[in-house]
């Protein structure tokens, strides 16, 4: 037991623990016999036990998972976590549970996949995202979580695609997307369609309207149905109609030498009615959800304040950090026995200057960082015998 306890104060969270509590190792493990995960904790009052100190999950293969610091049951300092093909998925720090500080996410190639800031758990400032081939994607800047002005999207080519605004993490204004014989224009306000979605075919010269077609929106929703014009090369209109799936429905005229013939094709389809039905009804309930978020309001109540509030262990079971929008390398431990020989017989501690080196060459100190990890699991564990606190 000296040697355990010993061992526990070795590897212990440098900040100082609750007073007159005893730190105590916990473990568990996969059917497998792998380790799950293993971290430290301390009595808190009502809570029980709730992590506190240095904190690893490891996947069923046996790959690190997730590691990183709980300081009173929430997470604390710089974070890791992988794919569980070994690839790093992204770091960054925490401050009182909440992602705080610059962050860096990669695609389970290797490739990095977004670069930004949080504060107090909410994006801020300009993020920037790449495809997998290293072309930029989009970039554009965040207020309190919330996608805000001028944003452009672009294809791995390079092409730029779709480009407006946003506001309140919305849609906001006009968006375009220019392609080399078409030209799709949509107004957005509070992150719906408003009025009609145009797409514009020109000729070969980007000179001359081949063909306008206007998309019907309610409520925001596009409902199949679109409104076809053709024009001649003068772009003088040659025809207009209605279209549904791709049929012809409702009055179509033609012209042709300044006359015009009409064409009947039947009503208006009943799977357009259903359509039309169900995005009235999403709407109704938008507005009942939208008049319960107004009441809570005026009650005082936050209604997305839960999605916001920082993670509290308050369970025996093992810790888990919640849905994963984006995974991550931490700061090794100073603490820990970091050290490692990599395959040319070199010998490298991890823990000197690791986050700067590791942020600008993730894939080189990967593998070596996991061995070295797995080494230290297995010595938190090695000692503990059958009759003791897991």
């Amino acid at each position: 037991m000296k040697k355990v306890f010993a061992l526990i104060l070795s590897l212990a969270f440098t900040a100082t623990l609750f007073a007159a509590e005893e730190a105590v190792l916990k473990t568990d493990y996969y059917p497998n016999g792998n380790l799950q995960y293993a971290g430290y904790t301390v009595v808190k009052g009502e809570a029980g036990q709730i992590p506190h100190g240095y904190w690893q999950y490891f996947y069923p293969n046996g790959f690190l998972k997730s590691c990183g610091y709980f300081k009173e049951g929430y997470r604390a300092k710089v974070w890791t976590n992988f794919f569980s093909n070994g690839k790093v998925e992204s770091y960054g720090p925490y401050d009182d549970g909440k992602q705080d500080g610059r962050w860096y996410f990669f695609y389970p190639v290797g490739a990095k996949k977004a670069e930004g800031k949080f504060s107090d758990g909410l994006a801020k400032g300009t993020w920037t995202y790449w495809h997998t081939n290293g072309v930029l994607e989009t970039e554009g800047d965040f207020k309190e979580g919330k996608r805000v002005g001028k944003r452009a999207y672009y294809d791995e080519r390079g092409n730029k695609l779709w480009y407006g605004r946003f506001k309140d993490d919305e849609k906001d204004g006009e968006w375009r997307l220019d392609e080399k014989d078409k030209t799709t224009v949509a107004t957005y306000k509070a992150g719906l369609l408003l009025g009609q979605r145009e797409e514009t075919y020109y000729d070969e010269d980007h000179d001359d309207i081949k063909t306008k077609t206007e998309f019907e929106v309610v409520h925001g929703k596009l409902t199949g149905s679109q409104i076809v014009t053709t024009y001649d090369e003068d772009e003088n209109i040659t025809s207009q109609g209605l279209l549904f799936n791709n049929t012809p429905y409702g009055v179509w005229r033609y012209y042709e030498d300044k006359n015009m013939t009409q064409q009947e094709n039947g009503a208006v389809p009943e799977a357009l009615k259903e359509r039309r039905r169900a995005i009235e009804e999403e709407y109704q309930m938008r507005i009942q959800q939208k008049a319960k978020e107004e009441a809570l309001k005026a009650q005082g109540i936050d209604p997305k304040s839960q999605q916001q509030q920082a993670q509290f262990y308050n369970s025996d079971e093992p810790f888990e950090y919640g849905p994963r929008k984006f995974q991550v390398i931490m700061q090794a431990p100073s603490q820990l026995d970091m050290n490692v020989t990599t395959d040319s017989g070199r010998s490298i501690d991890l823990t000197e200057n690791n986050y700067d080196v590791v942020k600008e060459n993730p894939g080189s100190f990967e593998s070596l960082k996991q061995q070295a990890l797995r080494a230290q699991a297995a010595k938190m564990t090695e000692n503990i015998g059958e009759g003791e606190e897991k």
